[in-house]
């Protein structure tokens, strides 16, 4: 809706592309900073004040009338939704047992792909359609603001928290160095990777109205094809501590890169919605499994006292990649077309597989 929104205030491709970067652009800046206070208050703290931003981000998202003030409130959404990423994968790497890494990761993902399935849908029907363009934005970001605060609600009520707000450290993440958890071959791979996958994911969101423009899909439309990629994520993720017990996680690993390369260069073949949708399913299905894996990756190539600045490092280099490679993105689909977008992703997918058939690690360090 934020992508809608700037094309309602006249943005071309190259904006849109710096309104994705944008997202990322305070959360690059502040991820080790929250890696090394998510130990200090506490996992369900970080939930609570993301779920807050996210809700007053989408209030002020509503009110936005112009790429300004849209940049502005695109960049608290992003922090807010970087505070709730910290504290949830902390959350689940301190409290699973390392042997279930895969399948608690892909639970924990699983939720996230049926939240992205709802958003979509919903959004798309309550803004509604005006042709290539929805009715209103602000109908839509008012609906997230209310998702947001359903979000809130088990934070507020719950009746462990006084647990979970006074937590003991296992040991202080400000002592750890980043330097040598950088220099562990197993973490670098695996935030590479991750940073491919989550920007490929990210770029798709943000690219996929414009393709749909292009294409003449109104944006319910839209709203299915990522609501359908979502919910295909949420089946591979609801699966995947099966798929690993059976055919190993590095395989599922690189089987799962090598597919998400492939059907991401071609997207832009779809000329009619049906391909599209048949594209878009097994691209979700394949770049699914990847983020799971990833922070079972991560989670067991760093130490107990590391994991939660490690994770954080993980978050910094997705939105390392999540703020360059939309700008890049935009650049290319300004000059090229948005088809050419679809291309570069596949190419990046291709290079991020490599790298886990070299350096997947599915052994717990700790």
């Amino acid at each position: 809706m934020i992508t809608y929104r700037g094309l309602e205030l006249e943005a071309d491709a190259q904006m849109i592309g710096i309104l994705g970067a944008i997202y990322a652009l305070l959360p690059v800046l502040l991820a080790v900073l929250f890696g090394r206070a998510v130990d200090k208050y506490g996992e369900r703290t970080f939930l609570l004040v993301g779920g807050l931003g996210i809700l007053l981000s989408a209030v002020f998202l509503r009110n936005a009338n112009s790429i300004t003030e849209l940049a502005i409130f695109t960049a608290t959404a992003g922090t807010a939704h970087l505070a709730v990423m910290v504290g949830g994968q902390t959350m689940m790497a301190k409290r699973s047992p390392a042997d279930l890494y895969d399948t608690y990761f892909g639970y924990y993902t699983f939720s996230a792909s049926l939240g992205q399935m709802i958003g979509p849908l919903l959004g798309g029907v309550v803004a509604g359609s005006a042709g290539a363009l929805p009715k209103s934005t602000s109908n839509a970001f008012l609906a997230a603001a209310l998702l947001a605060v359903i979000g809130l609600i088990p934070l507020v009520i719950s009746s462990k928290s006084s647990n979970l707000l006074n937590q003991k450290k296992d040991a202080s993440s400000e002592k750890v160095r980043i330097k040598p958890l950088l220099q562990n071959k197993g973490i670098s791979s695996a935030i590479f990777t991750s940073l491919i996958i989550s920007s490929t994911s990210d770029i798709l969101v943000v690219f996929l109205p414009l393709f749909g423009q292009e294409k003449n899909f109104t944006p319910t439309a839209v709203g299915l094809l990522l609501s359908l990629r979502a919910a295909m994520a949420m089946l591979s993720r609801f699966f995947l501590g099966r798929l690993s017990s059976r055919f190993t996680a590095r395989n599922v690993m690189i089987i799962s890169g090598a597919i998400s390369a492939v059907s991401c260069g071609v997207i832009f073949l779809g000329d009619t919605l049906l391909v599209s949708a048949l594209i878009i399913a097994i691209a979700g299905f394949a770049l699914g499994i990847g983020q799971p894996l990833t922070m079972a990756w991560v989670s067991r190539s760093s130490l107990p006292e590391e994991r939660a600045m490690a994770i954080s490092l993980r978050l910094t280099g997705n939105r390392l990649g999540q703020f360059i490679l939309p700008l890049v993105a935009g650049v290319t689909a300004g000059s090229l077309g948005v088809g050419s977008v679809f291309l570069v992703l596949s190419g990046m997918l291709g290079v991020s597989t490599a790298v886990s058939v070299k350096n997947f690690q599915s052994s717990d360090r700790a």
